[in-house]
């Protein structure tokens, strides 16, 4: 609107209802729902730290094909023995077997590794490691299970040196 003078004349101020002024509590929910879904899919792609099981895990993984190609590599028999307090590496030398130097790998005390199936009482006691790997890449073991107070995983070794990992 134009005054006499001719300068525009401000528009005369209307009241806003309550209804236009703000967003409505289902808009805010609605807002805050889609924020929660945003979130929880940015969390479910992100990668979990691996717990102390989870590492000594991959740590004998890498252990069993580390052995596996040494005894390829070296022309000798190499092993994994099972202990009380964890496990040791080792080489058959001179007719019998000797531990690898810096092989020995102690558990943390929370987490054991055994055998799965031990021997019955009427099978000789044992001298032989319980994972052989010999010169020609074949990998001779029974199935291992780790746990700690959470959880127990199977680990099956296959005749390749591969370990598979069941829950």
């Amino acid at each position: 609107m134009i005054s006499g003078t001719g300068t525009p004349s401000p528009e005369p101020m209307t009241q806003s209802s309550p209804m236009q002024s703000g967003m409505s509590l289902i808009e805010v929910l609605v807002a805050l729902f889609i924020l929660a879904m945003a979130s929880a899919a940015i969390m479910m792609t992100l990668p979990r730290q691996p717990s102390g099981l989870d590492r000594e895990i991959a740590r004998l993984e890498g252990t069993i094909d580390r052995l596996a190609g040494q005894a390829i590599a070296s022309g000798e028999v190499h092993a994994l023995r099972l202990t009380q307090a964890g496990y040791v590496a080792e080489a058959w030398r001179n007719d019998d077997w000797s531990p690898l130097r810096n092989s020995v790998h102690t558990l943390p005390a929370s987490i054991q590794v055994s055998v799965a199936e031990r021997p019955s009482a009427s099978e000789p006691a044992k001298t032989w490691p319980d994972i052989v790997m010999d010169t020609t890449g074949i990998v001779t073991a029974r199935d291992l299970v780790i746990r700690d107070g959470a959880g127990e995983y199977r680990l099956a070794v296959e005749s390749d040196g591969a370990v598979s990992v069941e829950r």
